[in-house]
């Protein structure tokens, strides 16, 4: 059998409907991409971002709205490298005081980004909250990114 003639570099592109993309590039590399999730009509959109130097813990607590039924679509985190790394908890608080949560997602991330696609439904009450927090596991101050987004 005869040795495949070489044609030259070859790229292939995939698309689906919704905008996701699969390429194969010409050294061969992988590629994937997925649009970002998008509110549906007459729905409002809601992004939590957190990005500052953290020492320990810190917290940010979103309030689901009476009634109002949170519908979370997206969970993404970074941080700056260290020895031990830092993680980013998204829980959800049925208590709106950091009792009783129950974890939703989490991402550990050192010199890192990472992103989690959610499809995670909670209704409000007007206390219930959605509790992001970011956690350094070794000591020092670190920037982290976390961010959420959704909608009711």
């Amino acid at each position: 059998m005869a040795d495949p003639e070489f044609l030259g570099d070859i790229e292939v592109r995939l698309q689906d409907p919704d905008g996701n993309t699969a390429e194969i590039t010409a050294d061969g590399r992988l590629k994937v991409s997925q649009e970002p999730p998008s509110a549906p009509p007459d729905t409002t959109s809601v992004s939590r971002v957190q990005y500052s130097s953290v020492t320990g813990t810190s917290d940010d607590v979103y309030t689901i709205p009476s009634g109002e039924e949170l519908r979370i679509q997206r969970f993404a985190a970074g941080a700056e490298h260290s020895r031990d790394g830092s993680v980013v908890e998204l829980w959800y608080d049925p208590n709106g005081n950091g009792t009783g949560m129950t974890i939703i997602d989490v991402l550990f991330v050192s010199g890192s980004s990472n992103q989690h696609d959610l499809n995670a439904v909670f209704t409000g009450n007007g206390t219930r909250a959605i509790r992001m927090r970011r956690r350094r596991l070794d000591g020092g101050a670190r920037r982290i990114f976390a961010r959420w987004e959704g909608y009711y």
